[in-house]
């Protein structure tokens, strides 16, 4: 027993020796980069809206700027251009949010997207922010008019240079901290157009 416990000390120490890499953590200058995406969408309330019976638009407006974690060897090829992420492995982005329901209300705010390298050229992003809904007092789609907390989970895949195909989850919701019932659930796709 003495002997594989040995045996697994030094195994280990191996491995967790072989796996530390120089990371960097760097402010980089990014195209301009827009998402346009259709959205179904559904609230938690009983008999309102359920997901497919109304649509909506939703979109991202990137800061031209993001925070990058990549191997530092990576960041030599901060010159050539290999699409939206470059192949970085960790991002922290903030962006613009805009949507509008089928109904005319209108969200509009800031969040900070995360998004992590899942395998090659596949993104998992995670978002969280503060919007504005500008909502009908009539509206049955989940909204109304405040302060919201937005969050929306998705996977994205680069197409090529100019283009990101994504699509995933929103959740949009007062959470009783500003005074507002909304609460709506969607689903989303579509692309992601970088300049």
């Amino acid at each position: 027993m003495r002997y594989f416990l040995v045996f697994l000390l030094l195994l280990s120490f191996r491995y967790t020796k072989a796996q530390n890499n120089k990371a960097n953590f760097e402010l980089e200058i990014i195209n301009a980069n827009i998402g346009l995406y259709g959205a179904t969408y559904s609230t938690r309330s009983e008999g309102i809206k359920k997901m497919g019976e109304e649509f909506g638009f939703f979109s991202q407006v990137y800061f031209p700027f993001q925070w990058a974690v990549d191997y530092e060897s990576n960041f030599n090829d901060s010159l050539s251009y290999q699409g939206e992420y470059n192949d970085r492995l960790f991002l922290i982005r903030p962006q613009f949010l805009f949507s509008v329901t089928q109904q005319s209300n209108v969200t509009a705010g800031l969040s900070i997207q995360f998004s992590w390298l899942l395998f090659h050229q596949f993104y998992i992003e995670y978002a969280s922010g503060v919007v504005w809904v500008e909502a009908k007092k009539s509206a049955t789609d989940g909204l109304s008019s405040g302060f919201n907390l937005n969050q929306t989970l998705s996977i994205s895949q680069p197409i090529n240079n100019h283009f990101t195909f994504s699509f995933g989850f929103n959740h949009l919701s007062g959470a009783h901290i500003f005074d507002s019932e909304a609460n709506q659930d969607a689903l989303f796709f579509g692309l992601k157009y970088i300049f």
